[in-house]
């Protein structure tokens, strides 16, 4: 009897911390976390918590009562180790997720280096954290108030949770596509978010008439007419995600007749991109309209889509305009391209296609959160790792950045002209950003590399040039092929280096070999050099194209470097460039604005 009564009062005493250390453990690890990045990125995941969260709820209770067993059942030393190891996580966990993480894009979204200085520190921390609290639990039979300490601080961790949970349930409650309560997409709502109201018309060319926007909840960039190329005029921009000039290096030394195939191109090593990420790099690339560091992304988004000349300026040339790439960083909802794009779509219901990936995914976003920094970049998370998870009704799939996707077709059906007048194709691939997903002859693959990547790519794009050819639409074709940024080395640090953003330039009506310039160009001259090539009439000024630049010509450039500083306002560097950019000397600070968070 007293033996029973030994162990049943070692139980009871164990009891509350096992239970707290725990339900504290598997509800933040493989809940909260979860719940809180749906809610905090509602407009970006675009689909219900229902779709994941009762998995994820079944799964935190599961682990929570394992891991309560153990602490509880598992002989004296090995508990109160456990105890001490669930406590370090809880308390670490919560610090790191709610201090030490400052703010930015989801993993692998900008591709920079860690801040090394921080990592230590954060690292150190991490270390004597652990080793205080484990040896506290290895001595708490001597001294009882740490396991009240150790109580306190895991209930504490626990209702900050719970209270979490509670203040976010709006946010999660939204189905992304019930029109009359969705914060996606409706009129409404846009005012809401952005600050403006959604047009009931959509911005078009002047005497165009177009219908009003359908009161639909959720608009998308579909992949309708990829393989389609009218039979006048076509202006195609291939985009490949982060292509630096180190990457262009890369593949010239894998094979020095590498591009020998670009018929008619002529190369710009000496470009510089106008801003350093994804967001706001490639919509001001298509809109040509400059991002304001202040508003929102919403509010960049529908003013940059809604007033750019450039696009009006096209339709009103009779192009059929269609753009390639993917939602968060380039669109919230497509709702601001309405009657400027050809492909866009609206879907009022949607299907999770691998709801096993989308639990992964949301897991993973979890663990990220709450990793030191040194350990984040084991995780490989990312907006491109959501792709091919849900499954609209609209007339045709979501673009996603998915490069075996876009190369299988292209590859499989050629091109296809449809008989319009003219058409502006924007075709946005990861090109050397990671996950690198797609192998030098373009098929999918596990884990791949930025020159299999690449070589894959440009596989693509050379089979698209023998297409035009063949259809005898070559000589009449603007292509640029380029990057929508350089390559990120170190976010967290003002760059040391020059910035380059590799370019391929073919305007209309040029054939022969490669040739190589030294001109020094940058994104300014992006559109100029269409408008130019492509002959489309209009009242603006955009400025020179690339080819009105002289190689021995110095010019005046601007490059917007986002620095990240943890737990702080993310800062703008802007970059005076005067002369050559591949000479750092010539790269001077012009400017430095704290902005608070960037993509917001």
């Amino acid at each position: 009897m007293s033996g029973n009564s030994t162990f049943s009062e070692r139980t009871k005493s164990r009891l509350p911390g096992a239970a707290l250390a725990g339900f504290c453990a598997g509800f933040m690890f493989f809940f909260f976390g979860a719940l809180d990045i749906f809610a905090n990125n509602r407009r970006e995941l675009l689909f219900s918590f229902s779709d994941f969260g009762w998995i994820l709820l079944i799964i935190a209770l599961g682990v929570s009562l394992a891991l309560s067993a153990l602490v509880l059942f598992l002989p004296g030393r090995a508990s109160d180790v456990l105890l001490g190891v669930l406590v370090w996580l809880c308390v670490m966990g919560y610090i790191q997720g709610a201090f030490l993480n400052g703010s930015g894009s989801l993993s692998g979204d900008t591709g920079g280096g860690i801040d090394v200085g921080f990592a230590i520190f954060d690292a150190v921390l991490w270390v004597l954290v652990g080793a205080a609290i484990i040896f506290g639990a290895i001595i708490m039979k001597k001294k009882t108030i740490i396991r009240t300490v150790f109580t306190i601080a895991l209930a504490a961790v626990l209702v900050m949770q719970i209270t979490g949970c509670v203040m976010q349930a709006n946010n999660i409650s939204t189905d992304p596509f019930d029109t009359a309560s969705s914060p996606v997409g409706t009129q409404e709502s846009q005012s809401d978010v952005s600050g403006t109201t959604a047009p009931t018309e959509p911005a078009s060319s002047e005497g165009i008439a177009q219908p009003p926007v359908p009161d639909l909840s959720k608009s998308y960039l579909t992949v309708d007419g990829l393989c389609d190329v009218s039979s006048g005029k076509n202006v195609i921009v291939f985009v490949l995600d982060r292509f630096d000039v180190s990457y262009y290096e890369d593949l010239i030394n894998y094979d020095p007749n590498f591009f020998d195939r670009l018929d008619g191109f002529t190369y710009f090593g000496d470009n510089i991109s106008t801003y350093s990420r994804t967001y706001p790099g490639v919509v001001s690339m298509v809109t040509g309209v400059e991002h304001d560091p202040w508003g929102s992304a919403a509010d960049y988004f529908s003013k940059a889509y809604g007033t750019s000349t450039f696009l009006k300026d096209l339709k009103a040339n009779n192009f059929k305009v269609k753009i390639y790439t993917q939602n968060y960083y380039a669109y919230k909802d497509a709702t601001p391209l309405y009657g400027v794009v050809d492909n866009i779509s609206y879907a009022t219901d949607y299907t999770i296609t691998d709801r096993g990936a989308l639990v992964a995914n949301m897991l993973a976003l979890s663990t990220y959160r709450y990793l030191p920094t040194f350990l984040k970049g084991t995780l490989d998370i990312s907006t491109s790792s959501f792709t091919g998870i849900v499954d609209y009704n609209g007339e045709a799939p979501m673009y996603e950045l998915d490069d075996p996707s876009v190369i299988s077709q292209i590859m499989k059906n050629g091109l296809v002209s449809d008989g319009s007048e003219n058409t502006f194709t924007f075709l946005h691939l990861l090109g050397a950003h990671d996950p690198y997903i797609t192998d030098e002859n373009g098929d999918r693959v596990e884990k791949g590399t930025s020159l299999g990547q690449l070589r894959g790519d440009f596989g693509m794009i050379f089979r698209y040039i023998d297409e035009l050819k063949r259809l005898d639409l070559y000589d009449n074709a603007t292509i640029i092929i380029t990057g929508d940024h350089p390559r990120a080395r170190d976010d967290a640090k003002v760059p040391a280096e020059p910035r380059l953003t590799a370019l391929f330039v073919k305007a209309a009506g040029d054939r022969g070999a490669l040739k190589i310039s030294s001109a020094q160009v940058s994104q300014q001259n992006l559109i100029p050099t269409i408008i130019e090539s492509a002959g489309i009439k209009t009242v603006n000024d955009y400025g020179r194209s690339y080819f009105s630049i002289k190689p021995d010509e110095n010019t005046v450039r601007y490059h917007n470097f986002e620095l990240y500083v943890k737990g702080q306002s993310d800062k703008i560097i802007t970059f005076k460039v005067t002369g050559k950019g591949d000479d750092f000397s010539n790269w001077e600070i012009a400017a430095e604005t704290d902005v608070d968070i960037i993509y917001k």
